[in-house]
């Protein structure tokens, strides 16, 4: 697996390595904490059916890969995933993504890893 995640102080590093560079037409995103919304575990069938169809630029190989920027505007995502079936969705706010799903080693983990850095929400008064 070539995607590496890191989550510092202030935000959370993805990193594309290898071949998924290529495929993912990126080497990877910074996210600053304040734009992270939530992460969570997600399905491979729920979060590709969430998903705009259209590539711009990206692959999809249907159950092999599915890599790079899908949609324009606010429902924009990136995605850099291979055969899992378990995926890490990072919800934001902001531009250029709405989203981001990759391929980890435990989706779950990393989704409280993230959650557990984001600043605490205050609701309107």
């Amino acid at each position: 697996m070539a995607v590496q995640i890191r989550v510092t102080a202030d935000g959370v590093v993805v990193r594309f390595t290898g071949t998924d560079r290529v495929w993912a037409c990126r080497r990877g995103v910074y996210l600053p904490l304040s734009r992270v919304l939530l992460a969570r575990p997600m399905a491979r069938r729920d979060a590709v059916s969430a998903s705009p169809r259209v590539h711009l630029p990206g692959v999809s190989v249907p159950k092999v890969l599915r890599a790079g920027s899908y949609g324009v505007g606010e429902r924009r995502q990136l995605w850099m995933v291979r055969r899992a079936q378990s995926l890490l969705a990072i919800y934001l706010r902001g531009d250029p993504y709405h989203r981001i799903v990759i391929e980890v080693p435990d989706p779950e983990a990393t989704s409280r890893t993230i959650n557990e850095a984001l600043p605490p929400r205050r609701l309107p008064a």
